[in-house]
């Protein structure tokens, strides 16, 4: 490398986590507009991470040597501290963009998730799933989560809807041991059929195995919604937890493309971004309609729970204690389809998760989907869907 190409690169800090999916998209993100402008060498330091900061976390900007000058600067901010030296590095001349900070001051270029935009997503997926009645769950002190909540109280106060919550101690450590019980205490005081919307991904289990522990059937007589669809935790819930794709790769690119805006003194069309999210990933956490009556939603949960079996509607009137007849009859009048219909639904949604998996065969997924046959399950998708297995799966790698 010459001096004259020398003198143009820029020196780039990263301060981003990588304990859980958002850190590791949003420096995907940011890694995809480095490679575009190949100008930048990146330097990335993780620090000392906790799950929703502390003054041990990355949010401390690492003091810089002289020896190894920074140009500019993307990093988390949660702290007092770490605002303070972010505008240091400012009057310095080095610029600092905040990503997904947890603070007040406006004054410091900002890229977000839209957190009005998140709760708008779940809130509309409880109404579809057809829950009536809604409630939240967060992280105390959190500014992000605490945004989450508001915006989903709001939106449901506009349908005359009142919306109870609960939130979970901020550090994680102390989950097990002071929040078990009172979140059981407040589960029994809701009135089911319920829709829940959490802030965090994380937080989830929480609640998923206080429902296992009091009985409580999910997803119809409970239903829960997360945030950040984070694959590895979602699928090993149990059930498995729908979750809002909150776009960090998308925050992560606009960041590095706000800091490039900076360091070439072009005016950036806003000081604060927000992202809005990309998607909605159902899984069995809120894969089913809203059911009171508990005979159908025992019948439902067996459907859920067996569909990738070589199960059929014989299978279902024995898991309960009613009449072919009179389940045919329930089942049709609560849920506004057949047992059969039931099945295919249920059956279709685990083939279009597994399509997500590049590691599974369209084989693999007919079979571990309930379907056998791969010309059977094709004939049936492209029936339900209007297109071929693998034309899904190539379109899902472009969303």
């Amino acid at each position: 490398m010459d001096d004259q190409e020398k003198k143009h690169r820029r020196r780039i800090l990263l301060e981003i986590e990588t304990a859980i999916a958002p850190g590791r998209d949003m420096l995907r993100g940011i890694a995809k507009f480095s490679g575009e402008i190949h100008r930048w060498d990146i330097h990335h330091n993780a620090g000392n991470w906790s799950l929703h900061g502390s003054i041990s976390g990355p949010s401390h900007i690492e003091p810089i040597s002289p020896h190894h000058h920074i140009d500019g600067v993307i990093t988390r901010i949660y702290d007092e501290a770490g605002r303070k030296r972010a505008h240091e590095l400012i009057s310095q001349g080095i610029p600092v963009v905040d990503i997904l900070g947890d603070h007040g001051d406006r004054s410091l270029p900002l890229v977000h998730t839209d957190d009005n935009a998140i709760a708008k997503v779940a809130l509309r997926h409880l109404i579809e799933q057809g829950f009536g009645r809604f409630a939240f769950c967060g992280i105390g002190d959190t500014r992000w989560s605490d945004q989450r909540g508001q915006s989903f109280t709001h939106e449901a106060e506009k349908l005359g809807i009142r919306v109870p919550s609960f939130t979970v101690c901020k550090s994680h450590q102390e989950h097990d041991q002071s929040n078990t019980g009172h979140i059981e205490e407040w589960l029994k005081s809701l009135t089911l059929p319920l829709g829940i919307f959490v802030s965090c991904d994380h937080i989830a289990p929480l609640l998923l195995n206080a429902c296992a522990r009091l009985g409580i059937i999910i997803p119809e007589a409970l239903a829960v919604v997360g945030v950040n669809n984070d694959t590895v935790a979602c699928n090993v819930c149990s059930p498995t937890l729908s979750s809002i794709d909150a776009a960090h790769f998308e925050v992560g690119y606009r960041a590095a493309r706000l800091l490039n805006d900076l360091l070439e003194d072009t005016s950036p069309e806003s000081n604060t971004i927000l992202v809005p999210p990309s998607r909605l990933v159902v899984r069995g956490s809120s894969g089913e309609l809203a059911i009171s009556d508990p005979l159908i939603a025992r019948a439902s949960r067996f459907i859920n729970r067996n569909a990738s079996s070589p199960i059929g509607v014989d299978d279902v009137v024995a898991s309960v204690p009613l009449s072919r007849r009179e389940l045919q009859r329930r089942f049709r009048s609560i849920t506004g389809r057949t047992i059969h219909a039931s099945i295919l639904d249920a059956r279709m949604s685990i083939a279009k998760r597994l399509l997500g998996n590049p590691e599974y065969t369209v084989d693999a997924v007919a079979e571990l989907s309930g379907f056998g046959s791969r010309q059977h399950f094709t004939k049936t998708f492209k029936a339900q869907t209007g297109i071929t297995p693998a034309k899904y799966r190539r379109e899902l790698v472009f969303r």
